[in-house]
Order: C-alpha cells, then sequence, then structure tokens
C-alpha cells in the first residue's frame, strides 16, 4: 500500500466527513487506507463516521483523549502504507496532494518528510511551515524593543500579515527545503516514523511536529515544501472557541513550547524561552499601558505563561524525587 492517512478526531466528525470525501474525489492513482483515530470523543462521532463512510475507514477508538502526537502514534500502528499522512480533521484536499507527496519522498531518498501549501476557505495563503527552529537566540530577538516595536509599526501599516506569509508560505513553485511543516498536512515515511519512535508521548498538542522534525533533522534527512500539493486548513476549526484569546489552546501551546525547548535543549534552553518569552509579554504589556489601555492581552498571556511555566516545574521536580 502507498499511503495510509491518519486523521485524528476529537468531537469533529462532520469536519473529519468533508476531509475523508476530499481525499476521494481528489486522490487519482495512489492505493490508500484512511485510519481515524477518535480520542474518545464520548459523543455521536462513530455513529456518525460509520454512517457517512462505513467500509472506506478504518475507526480506531481510544480508551482516552490521547492529544495529537500519541493519537496519530496510536493510528500508525494500524497503518501498512509505506508513507503515513498525517492530516487534520479541519483540512480538505484541492487537489492530488496525496499522489504529489508520494511521488516527490518517491523520487527523493534524500527527503524524509513532505508537506503542501496550505490555504484559508478562501483559497488565500496560510502558512504552512516554519523554515528555522525555535531557539533561545531567536526568543530573544522577538522580545527586543526594535523588534516589538517594528512589529507594531508593521501591524500599523498592515504589513504583518504580509511578513508573516512571506515566512511561512512558498510563493513559488519550487519544492522548498524547511525546518518543520506543520501538523495539519505532515506525509512521513512510515519506517522513518518507526525508526524514530514516532511523536514524544510527552507531548499532548503542539510543538509534538516541530520536536519531530529537530530529531530527523538532526539524523540528516530533508524536510521539504511542496508547493505542487494544495490543501484548505480551515485554521482552528477544531479548537476555535470564538474567543480572541483561546485560554486553553493558549495554555497547551506554553506547554507544548515549554517541553520543546527542554526536550531539544536541555533545562537550560526551557529556562532561556521562559525568560525571554516572559519578557516579552512584561515589555508589550508596558507599551499597551504607554498607550492608554487598562487591560490588556499581553498581560493576559503573561499571567498564563507564568502559571503553566510553574506547573512544569512542578513536575520536573516530582519526576527528579
Amino acid at each position: 500500500m502507498d499511503v495510509s492517512v491518519i486523521i485524528v478526531n476529537y468531537k469533529t466528525a462532520d469536519l473529519v466527513i468533508d476531509c475523508v470525501r476530499s481525499i476521494f474525489e481528489q486522490t487519482q492513482g495512489s492505493d490508500l487506507e484512511i485510519i481515524v483515530v477518535d480520542n474518545c470523543s464520548e459523543d455521536d462521532s462513530i455513529e456518525k463516521l460509520k454512517a457517512a463512510l462505513g467500509e472506506k475507514i478504518k475507526v480506531v477508538i481510544s480508551p482516552e483523549n490521547l492529544g495529537f502526537g500519541k493519537g496519530n502514534n496510536l493510528g500508525a500502528e494500524y497503518a501498512s502504507g509505506r508513507y503515513l499522512f498525517l492530516l487534520n480533521p479541519d483540512t480538505y484536499l484541492l487537489n492530488d496532494a496525496i499522489g504529489i507527496l508520494a511521488d516527490f519522498l518517491d523520487a527523493h531518498p534524500e527527503a524524509g518528510v513532505a508537506g503542501g501549501k496550505l490555504y484559508f476557505p478562501d483559497q488565500s495563503p496560510s502558512p504552512s511551515f516554519c523554515r528555522a527552529f525555535d531557539t533561545t537566540e531567536a526568543e530573544r530577538r522577538e522580545a527586543a524593543w526594535h523588534t516589538i516595536l517594528g512589529r507594531k509599526s508593521k501591524e500599523k501599516l498592515g504589513h504583518r500579515s504580509e511578513q508573516l506569509f512571506s515566512d511561512s508560505f512558498n510563493h513559488t513553485d519550487e519544492p522548498l527545503p524547511v525546518a518543520y511543516v506543520f501538523g495539519a498536512d505532515m506525509m512521513i515515511r512510515r519506517e522513518l516514523f518507526q525508526k524514530f519512535n514516532g511523536f514524544d508521548p510527552d507531548f499532548f498538542m503542539y510543538a509534538e511536529e516541530e520536536e519531530l522534525s529537530y530529531r530527523i533533522s538532526r539524523a540528516g534527512y530533508q524536510i521539504v515544501n511542496v508547493p505542487a500539493a494544495k490543501i484548505v486548513h480551515l485554521e482552528g476549526a477544531s479548537t476555535q472557541s470564538g474567543k480572541a484569546l483561546n485560554e486553553a489552546q493558549f495554555r497547551m501551546r506554553m506547554q507544548g513550547k515549554l517541553l520543546y525547548y527542554r526536550k531539544c535543549f536541555g533545562d537550560e534552553g526551557m529556562e532561556a524561552f521562559y525568560q525571554a518569552r516572559s519578557l516579552k509579554y512584561r515589555r508589550l504589556k508596558k507599551l499597551a499601558g504607554i498607550r492608554g489601555k487598562k487591560h490588556s492581552q499581553a498581560a493576559v498571556m503573561l499571567g498564563y505563561l507564568e502559571d503553566e511555566y510553574r506547573k512544569f516545574k512542578e513536575i520536573i521536580a516530582e519526576q527528579n524525587t
């Protein structure tokens, strides 16, 4: 079998159904299987999936919510394809992205992972990858006053989003080596996934694809954005709360970042990340105060970060006793 598509579901059955239907509509010549891991949704997801898709999918039921990484690890245990295609439920294919990515990996043995171009629902460019891994040096640059003020100026001029998408979207038709592609559409050789034992099980959600890519990259494999493969990402439809700042989502992101830095750069790297990120939020909070804002999102984010850092340190202390 060419490709095993793995989709992790948590109360997003309708999105999964649309995603799977797009796979069958767009995929042309690849021999594939679709594995849906239900992360203990405790709703009518299983019934909906079976009623709509029947034997077109293999449903794996987890007795607990494993999160993104461990959910995909579970799905991989049931996979038989040469390639694993990890696909978010809030996506749908615009073309034969599966065949394009598989063909690319077939032709480029030096590449271990590939991902396509992601688009918003209106088919405007959506962030699809990161060109460099997160580092403490980059965090310190982001916390510098000249960076903060420069970004604020660009936001006022409407340039901030353009710069973001320029950095994380491939505007050419040429494959681009990157640090990591986003887990929304990540195709990886199954033998490589097994060699590295998949995603680190300590992660629940966020930063797990970066940490795995870091290990793969250090082993000498390329990670490539393949722009011919095109996929719409509904961008958080599976986690969106409708608020300006999703507290649960932000806290999970900070948990993932703290863990990523500790895994890749040790305790010193984790501490350096926390110091730089908290400095950034304190400076943004101060800037908001200068501008007369009594309440700022930066102050809220700082509080959440400090809280997650404290809990993270407590976990480390318990592990060391």
